[in-house]
């Protein structure tokens, strides 16, 4: 049984920055068998800035693979603004703090890592709404981590996070 809740609220402050706070939690089980690994939460990228997809987490450090977990939770806080180009353009400014975890995984063995602590990270960006769709550009770095995460500086979306 999978169960997973998300949400982002907005505030204006005057007429030209937004303030946000989202997050969203997640709990996994199996009834009487364990949960496979394409059914599990994995944290990082677009849930989790400053790492890598899949960065943060129960990893197979071996094979150097992500494993994910059993249960997620994550949240996000970011200031969006003008950058004092004309509105045409549509291109805006944000500082972001993203943070959150993942864990309890059903793989087992002696190169397991699991952990289930907090990673965080912090950064800036640039969001434009072009002709073809939203299109952004993060940087951000990865304040609180484990040594076996995977960590990303530079991340480019096309479509998300407006």
């Amino acid at each position: 049984m999978r169960n997973r809740l998300e949400g982002t609220r907005y505030f204006p402050l005057g007429e030209s920055l937004v303030a946000s706070v989202g997050g969203g939690a997640g709990i996994i089980f199996g009834i009487d068998k364990d949960v496979l690994i394409l059914d599990r939460f994995f944290l990082g990228g677009n849930n989790l800035r400053g790492f890598e997809v899949f960065g943060a987490g129960p990893r197979d450090v071996s094979a150097n693979d992500s494993i994910g977990g059993n249960w997620i939770y994550h949240g996000t806080a970011e200031l969006t603004f003008p950058l004092g180009l004309p509105d045409e353009f549509a291109i805006k400014g944000r500082v972001f703090s993203d943070f959150g975890s993942v864990g309890d995984t059903d793989s087992t063995g002696p190169n397991i890592r699991d952990t289930g602590s907090l990673r965080a990270s912090a950064g800036i960006g640039l969001s434009w709404r072009s002709p073809i769709g939203p299109i952004a550009i993060d940087i951000a770095q990865a304040i609180l981590k484990e040594d076996f995460d995977q960590t990303q500086t530079i991340r480019l979306n096309f479509g998300t996070r407006f």
